[in-house]
């Protein structure tokens, strides 16, 4: 018995060495997360502008419905033109005054032929302060041609507001850009129906067909087609079951983000099912070789 099980730990032992030698062999890289850009009263306008940019792309979400070349999307208007125009949108305001409006108070003034849609900057999904408000300012005045003229308060930097734990279905939401024509839970635009209890009288997999084909059905008293269609197929999967989680829990019926119903399909328990299995393996394993071993001593 002690000569087997010498055995079978020496093996295991070659195995585990094999693969760790073969990892060795693998080139390692050592990746570091982006350097954070920190807003500062003495930040110089290029510098602002760049991380406006960002913002606009990244944080805020704003190309989900405007567009800063000559693609993009047109549900709101072109930010090329945004610095150029803001000066004439209100008479009396000037051009400075009307784009920090613009983002902090959206629907205070509405471009004619753009409905009401766009969530407030210093809100949730967003959540930013004014000094990020400003950097965005500062990028549009440069993408307009425009001399930066935004300058940088102590007040402004002052973080928004925690807004606590965020369902990861809601986060996902406002990243890409449901809120700003979905009203959730008192927050988002008009343009279509309000979601917080759209999953009262839906199935959690009719909304993820209609994530991925907007037009399968149409709520009534909503124009048709104005979802686009690649809008949720470009969404990651694993994403859209978050969204559909967190849209079913708020009706009170339960969903699993994995996709399924059974607390089974998670990975975490998936993985646990796979060692236990091993171990038992492992376990019958040393049964066998005992029992052989007893055999042969007694022969």
């Amino acid at each position: 018995m002690k000569t087997t099980f010498v055995k079978i730990f020496a093996f295991l032992i070659a195995t585990v060495s094999i693969y760790s030698y073969v990892g060795q062999l693998v080139p390692q890289f050592e990746e570091y997360p982006p350097e954070k850009k920190v807003i500062t009263v003495s930040t110089p306008p290029a510098e602002l502008a760049a991380i406006g940019e960002e913002l606009v792309r990244v944080k805020g979400g704003c190309l989900i419905c405007h567009k800063v070349t000559e693609t993009g999307n047109v549900r709101g208007p072109d930010l090329r033109k945004a610095a150029g125009q803001a000066g004439t949108r209100k008479p009396g305001m000037d051009a400075e005054a009307y784009l920090t409006e613009s983002l902090v108070e959206p629907n205070a003034f509405l471009v004619p032929g753009y409905p009401k849609m766009m969530p407030s900057a210093i809100k949730p999904p967003a959540n930013m302060n004014l000094a990020e408000v400003k950097a965005i300012i500062a990028y549009l005045q440069t993408l307009g041609g425009a001399e930066v003229t935004v300058k940088i308060a102590a007040a402004d930097i002052k973080a928004a507001k925690a807004a606590g734990p965020v369902h990861k279905g809601k986060e996902a939401m406002g990243t890409h850009g449901c809120i700003g024509c979905h009203k959730i839970e008192g927050d988002g635009g008009e343009v279509g129906p309000e979601l917080t209890k759209v999953g009262a009288g839906r199935t959690a997999q009719e909304l993820l067909t209609k994530i991925v084909e907007p037009s399968v059905w149409t709520t009534p008293n909503y124009p048709a087609g104005v979802m686009p269609a690649e809008l949720g197929k470009a969404i990651p999967e694993g994403e859209r079951h978050e969204i559909v989680a967190y849209l079913m829990g708020l009706s009170g019926k339960p969903y699993s983000p994995t996709g399924a119903e059974s607390p089974w399909s998670h990975e975490g328990v998936r993985l646990g099912l796979v060692i236990l299995i091993f171990n038992l393996g492992m376990l019958a394993a040393l049964a066998i070789a005992a029992r052989c071993e007893k055999r042969r001593e007694a022969t």
